[in-house]
This record gives structure tokens, sequence and C-alpha cells, in this order.
């Protein structure tokens, strides 16, 4: 018994490694950055490469990179998000929410309510690295 216990915990060890472990999207072609809106696009910043799925979708070439340059580029952003909507913290488990309600900012300041803007449009992309 305790020997399928083992090569069952194997295995399921090295599916999840498999698809937890690889943050570099799965790049095909390049795409027509000028199709897409978000002033961190323009910003030049490699975090921030983009290229094509095998759909044709614009994905970040490395996710981790470019999730953990958005979290310092739009820190205010999303401690808005978190506060406003009672959000936990920002984390890989839980973006989702706030791509929802980052266009939905109401504060009153303006450059605030611009970045709640880019992160829903980062992780427009950003979703797309995972399809």
């Amino acid at each position: 018994m305790k020997k399928y216990c083992f090569m069952l915990l194997t295995i399921c060890m090295i599916f999840m490694f498999t698809a937890c472990g690889n943050s570099k999207s799965k790049v095909v072609g390049e795409y027509d950055r000028s199709k897409l809106s978000g002033d961190f696009l323009k910003s030049g910043n490699e975090a921030y490469a983009i290229g094509a799925n095998k759909d044709g979708m614009p994905i970040f070439k490395d996710t981790d990179k470019a999730y953990d340059q958005a979290i310092i580029d739009f820190v205010e952003g999303f401690a808005a998000i978190e506060e406003e909507c009672g959000l936990e913290p920002i984390s890989k488990k839980n973006w989702e929410e706030y791509k929802t309600y980052g266009w939905q900012l109401t504060t009153d300041n303006e450059e605030i309510r611009k970045q709640g803007i880019q992160i829903t449009q980062f992780f427009d992309i950003y979703e797309n690295s995972f399809k």
C-alpha cells in the first residue's frame, strides 16, 4: 500500500510542478502592439514584452516578469481597488477580481483611476497567457 501511495504522490507532484512551474508564455509569433491600449505597453519596459499565442492573442512573453512589474508600476491603483472593493491584497490567485474592478474605481484622484484602467488592461493580456 505504501508503494502505491508513494507512486501516486510522485505523479501528483510531477503534474503540479509541470502545470505551475512554467512562467513563460507559449509565444508562437509576434503581435501588432498598435492594436493594444495601455500606456504600460508604450513604456518600453522589457517586462511588458508581447508576443502572440497559437490563437493569435496577445500574451506576455514572461508572465512573472510582467506581473512583478505591474505590481510596482500600479501600486496605488492596486491599493485603491483593494480598499474600495474590500478585496484581499493582490496575488496570483485573486488577480481576476482586480481585473474586474480596476476600471470601475470611483476615486476623485484621476491618476489612481487611470491606474485602475491600466490594471484591467494589463490583466486582459495577462489572462491570455494561460490559455
